[in-house]
């Protein structure tokens, strides 16, 4: 064979050599997105049941009369109107409408649309809240309002139904991703702070006097009381939208649902005089989902202004 047919037999055995080799996918610069399986950009159709129960730690949005200040009961329901805040991790990623089972209030069907990454069933879990977001979740600006219409624009501006009634339900598991749908499990909601009746009467000897509140402060006495989400702790004030004698209702959230917890209160009466006392909680009565009844409360101290004014809280009238 002459030398230059030989080199061209060379040259074709390397050709077909180098046709062979594993070509590597990372070199390639392609501009068409890939697909990956719970790792896509997308908007999801999402359903879900959920469930209010009667248990202590779902207590709720209905009463068992018409009579806010007689009510002994407390029963969990969903709302038609309400809205409920889709998160993954920290993440707001959708809300979802409320439709009320017509046979049971405390059943409903949530729907709507999360738009997120990072879906894989079987693994990523969904916290639900309503019915506000995070960002809306406070205790600060009460009215001493369970569910009467306070004359706001849309009604229940400032009630606790409306706004201090925080239900979530957390870690609501994935099951399945199909066709641009997510299935989870059920997801059971629970109320994420107690509701406090409340009403203050004066003793001094054996004389009981009822006190007819403008305003009153709450105080606990490991200072543990939620402001709000990521707002920290502190004393709750409730500015009463119509001063009562009779019970009203707050909302609160102790970081301590162990322990028994003494309340301290300072109420501004209609007399223009501030009186204190205090009010221990059993640890039985904490945790959060509770109805407390702590009528006819007995404050044991009464300031006059000249003290109120000057800071002095030593000296009792």
């Amino acid at each position: 064979m002459s030398k230059k047919r030989i080199i061209i037999a060379l040259l074709a055995g390397a050709l077909v050599w180098a046709g062979c080799q594993p070509v590597e996918v990372d070199n390639i610069s392609d501009s068409t997105p890939r697909k990956q399986t719970g790792q896509t950009d997308s908007v999801w159709t999402l359903t879900i049941r959920a469930e209010k129960t009667d248990s202590p730690r779902t207590k709720g949005l209905a009463i068992d009369g018409t009579d806010e200040s007689s009510t002994t009961v407390l029963k969990s329901a969903w709302l038609n109107e309400e809205k409920v805040y889709v998160y993954l991790g920290d993440t707001q990623i959708g809300t979802l409408a409320v439709a009320v089972d017509e046979t049971d209030f405390h059943k409903a069907t949530l729907s709507g649309t999360v738009t997120t990454a990072g879906i894989t069933p079987g693994s990523t879990r969904l916290t639900l809240l309503t019915p506000n977001t995070r960002d809306q979740w406070t205790y600060v600006g009460q009215a001493g309002l369970l569910l009467v219409n306070d004359g706001g624009p849309s009604g229940l501006v400032n009630s606790i139904a409306a706004r201090y009634h925080m239900a979530q339900a957390q870690d609501v598991l994935v099951t399945e991703v199909s066709d641009g749908n997510l299935t989870t499990e059920k997801a059971v909601f629970e109320n994420q702070q107690s509701i406090y009746r409340l009403n203050f009467r004066f003793q001094k000897g054996e004389l009981k006097t009822p006190i007819t509140a403008r305003v009153v402060t709450i105080t606990a006495g490991n200072g543990g009381l939620w402001k709000g989400w990521n707002m920290g702790t502190g004393p709750i004030t409730v500015n009463l939208l119509n001063p009562t004698a009779d019970p009203f209702f707050v909302a609160l959230r102790n970081e301590d649902t162990s322990n028994e917890e003494d309340l301290h209160f300072e109420v501004i009466a209609t007399d223009g005089v501030t009186y204190l006392g205090s009010k221990t909680i059993p640890a039985q009565y904490k945790p959060n989902g509770t109805f407390v009844s702590a009528k006819n409360t007995t404050l044991t101290s009464r300031l006059g202004v000249a003290e109120i004014s000057s800071g002095s809280v030593s000296e009792a009238l």
